[in-house]
């Protein structure tokens, strides 16, 4: 039988979770972990321009996790869970998806805010999960051509871990046509034009200036091995949240679909400041207004509410999620997506417990949930 979670549990949820704090904004902590990090990357940068040899080649990853960390500290403001400002949300979001990361914000709220949210793990609708050449369920390998099926069966487990340091380019490429639509489209385009000029910016300031400073090629190195880097690090942090998780074909309205789709990784706490927050997703899926600092405190209570409703809860050491994610994409071919409305992900080998049934009658909150933290 479905379970299903009475009104009175999910107030009592809010009700913790509001006398928590964990809805409170932390802008002041924000910003001044922005500051730390883009100093950081400033000296890194500079400090590659003043050596050379091994000194310089030591420098890169610094500036690669600087700038991978500052990026994520953005993601709070295209969520608006950055500050209660709306306007300082956008501005946030501003400097460090264009201008910091070459990433259209728009583009960044259309696709991660809008259809990653609020589709996780259901394929063709979760940008996230249909990832070419990749296949993510047996449908998606029924659909590709011989050789890509060859690849899909051999290398995909292999090669998509290498791959992911195209992660930035594979990203901008489609973000860049997305503005352009906004722009040639009908309507107000301040934001877009807003978001152009950030991208311009980007690119005088990591590849312009350091050229003329350096010259073309060394500073065309320094930012391809810096963005590289910063891709193997996101695909890191967000891979395991939700891959060796069960694909949906479909979706249904509710926590439920949140915590069957989503996954959270264990870490110390000197591990934790490099995920930003992102190693509880369930509670950032669940409550996006949630800042990061607070996903740690949201987290307890989330895990001890479902033991006692009896919703699953799924987590996983760093190394256990990350290999979780490369062994599903090894059999992800032979695997069928699910659908939340018959059948279940049981006996699939997923990693993690394996989920219930969907619930029937509309008995969960809206997976943007906003009732429960209004």
């Amino acid at each position: 039988m479905d379970k299903v979670v009475s009104r009175a549990d999910r107030e009592r949820l809010r009700g913790e979770l509001q006398a928590a704090g964990v809805f409170e904004h932390r802008e002041r902590a924000g910003w001044a972990k922005l500051g730390a990090l883009v100093s950081v990357l400033v000296l890194a940068y500079a400090g590659v321009a003043l050596t050379g040899g091994w000194a310089r080649l030591a420098l890169v990853p610094v500036v690669a996790v600087a700038a991978t960390l500052a990026t994520l500290v953005g993601h709070d403001g295209s969520h608006g869970s950055f500050s209660p400002r709306g306007g300082r949300n956008r501005l946030l979001a501003y400097l460090t998806l264009p201008l910091l990361a070459g990433i259209s914000s728009l583009y960044w709220k259309h696709k991660h805010d809008g259809l990653h949210h609020g589709n996780p793990n259901v394929a063709v609708k979760d940008p996230d999960v249909d990832l070419w050449p990749m296949a993510s369920s047996r449908a998606d390998y029924e659909r590709a051509a011989p050789l890509q099926r060859w690849y899909q069966r051999h290398l995909q487990a292999y090669l998509f871990w290498p791959s992911t340091v195209a992660l930035p380019l594979t990203m901008r490429v489609p973000s860049y046509r997305h503005l352009a639509r906004r722009l040639r489209g009908r309507g107000p385009k301040r934001a877009a034009l807003l978001d152009a000029g950030c991208l311009a910016l980007h690119y005088a300031l990591w590849l312009l200036v350091p050229a003329l400073l350096w010259g073309p090629l060394p500073a065309l190195a320094l930012y391809a091995a810096a963005w590289a880097l910063a891709g193997l690090m996101l695909a890191a942090v967000f891979a395991p949240a939700h891959i060796g998780l069960p694909v949906m074909v479909d979706r249904y309205r509710g926590l439920r679909h949140a915590l069957e789709t989503t996954r959270n990784v264990r870490t110390p706490r000197w591990l934790s400041f490099f995920y930003v927050g992102l190693d509880y997703q369930i509670e950032h899926h669940i409550f996006p207004q949630i800042p990061h600092q607070n996903l740690r405190r949201a987290g307890e209570i989330m895990r001890r509410w479902c033991a006692e409703v009896g919703l699953p809860y799924h987590e996983a050491g760093v190394g256990e999620g990350l290999a979780s994610a490369t062994a599903f994409l090894r059999d992800a071919w032979q695997i069928d997506a699910l659908s939340a409305q018959g059948g279940s992900p049981r006996g699939l080998g997923l990693a993690g417990a394996a989920p219930e049934g969907p619930p029937s009658g509309g008995a969960f909150e809206p997976l943007d949930a906003p009732a429960l933290h209004s």
